[in-house]
């Protein structure tokens, strides 16, 4: 049976190549605020979306009728859904029913895994620190699938058949 919606294997590379350095840079932002300046645009109107507390606390000057917006996290957000997605939905070399299997039980596992975490966040963490919460939690599904597709596909049987898992 031919996989479906699935990406091809070349485009794995590609997916690497474009989350590793947006996913740093993702962080780079949360953590200590960073931005390009030649990514700033000042808008002529007020722009209602606008985060104007993040703004405000990153001693930006917004007025009333100046909107100031960078574009960095736009960049960062995008690069990191979409080399994931790549990443994550691209055939292997070998694509058999073993592999669909695997893949299947991978997402159903990063799903319970990540919502069991957002629970717990739910419930301990509250604040804007629970916005950073919600931030992480637009990558964690596909960053856990990808772990555990790659680890059960690739990582397990190396150590099975090295005999450091066997129970002998």
């Amino acid at each position: 049976m031919k996989p479906r919606f699935l990406f091809p294997h070349s485009y794995k590379l590609v997916g690497w190549l474009l989350a590793i350095p947006s996913l740093t840079l993702g962080l780079f932002i949360l953590l200590d605020n960073f931005s390009f300046d030649f990514l700033t645009v000042k808008l002529p109107f007020e722009y209602v979306f606008s985060d104007t507390f993040i703004s405000a606390k990153a001693d930006s000057h917004v007025n009333d009728s100046i909107s100031v917006l960078n574009f960095i996290d736009e960049i960062a957000t995008l690069g990191s859904i979409i080399g994931l997605i790549l990443v994550a939905f691209s055939r292997v070399k070998t694509e058999d029913e073993y592999v669909t299997k695997i893949r299947l039980e991978s997402l159903q596992w990063a799903i319970y895994l990540n919502f069991a975490l957002l629970m717990l966040a739910t419930i301990f963490i509250h604040g804007m620190a629970y916005f950073s919460v919600i931030v992480y939690n637009m990558f964690t599904p596909l960053i856990f699938f990808i772990v555990r597709f790659h680890y059960i596909l690739f990582i397990k049987p190396f150590f099975e058949t090295n005999g450091k898992l066997q129970n002998s």
